[in-house]
């Protein structure tokens, strides 16, 4: 097999090999040339880094997307899309990719990866075990369509809670820094942080974006985290003045998202199941130490 970095690629040709890689997947993940981009800016991918695998003939046999991000003080590694073209899939090719990738994350002196996978994609999630990742967590996508009704986000407790910048959860004891990477602060420049507090305390906090139309007008909510201050017995409370906040329920009718909620965070899950969200994907949230 022949390695090179992505940069060695035209735009153009970047493009195609990700199409070629994940043509055929789960799920649609066609990219044109604007949204790959944005996409690559957004999560931080790195196209010096990122690898894409042709055969000796020259033709392209996969490709594998990597960033990188320095977490409480250790380089962390994230595989931000792995494919492989069909008429290569089921013959080792793909853990080879891994294989060479897992040495590129060792020469940049990562100290741990991670990477997500759809949970009915059994061959990648078998194949990700094989070269040393482990299954760490499920990830919820959900989603709500029309008006919100807010009876279920009733409470007898009052906090303050307030708008402000992503950023700000970073110093928060409880916030979850190794959460699925498109879920953590530096990812979300572009949205805002929900800080719900008790008097002088900070008890809660939620991540999320409001995307906007053309006309200007609210198109979707996205929610990345809501947690809860743990061991003080009103997280269930906390995280419903949060999501009040977040979901603005008896505001527009628009489409409210979640992408990547942690499965074991239970009364969060239950709380937006009793509020009408269902599920549209599930993942695995996966980790190798390096």
């Amino acid at each position: 097999m022949i390695f090179k970095k992505m940069s060695e690629l035209s735009v153009n040709e970047a493009v195609a090999l990700w199409n070629l890689g994940f043509e055929g997947y789960f799920i649609n993940s066609t990219l044109n040339v604007d949204r790959f981009l944005a996409r690559a800016v957004a999560e931080g991918l790195s196209m010096e880094l990122s690898l894409a695998m042709y055969d000796t003939f020259g033709d392209p046999v996969g490709l594998v997307m990597n960033g990188f991000r320095t977490i409480d003080g250790r380089k962390i590694a994230w595989n931000g899309g792995t494919g492989i073209a069909p008429a290569f899939r089921g013959k080792g090719y793909g853990q080879q990719l891994m294989e060479r990738n897992l040495e590129l994350y060792r020469e940049q002196g990562a100290a741990a990866a991670l990477l997500e996978a759809l949970i009915q994609n059994d061959a990648a999630i078998r194949l990700y075990q094989k070269v040393g990742y482990e299954i760490t967590e499920r990830l919820l996508g959900l989603q709500h369509e029309g008006t919100l009704h807010a009876d279920i986000l009733g409470t007898n407790r009052t906090y303050d809670v307030k708008r402000g910048r992503p950023v700000e959860v970073k110093e928060l004891p409880f916030y979850r820094p190794m959460s699925a990477w498109q879920t953590q602060w530096t990812s979300l420049r572009d949205g805002e942080s929900i800080i719900v507090t008790d008097g002088d305390a900070v008890v809660g906090y939620a991540l999320c974006k409001r995307v906007y139309a053309e006309d200007s007008s609210l198109a979707t909510i996205v929610l990345y985290q809501c947690e809860a201050s743990p061991g003080r017995g009103d997280e269930r409370e906390i995280m419903r003045a949060a999501l009040r906040e977040v979901f603005e329920p008896g505001g527009p009718s628009c489409k409210r998202l979640t992408l990547n909620l942690r499965h074991s965070n239970q009364e969060l899950a239950e709380l937006l199941t009793a509020m009408g969200f269902t599920s549209y994907v599930t993942q695995v949230h996966m980790l190798r130490q390096m």
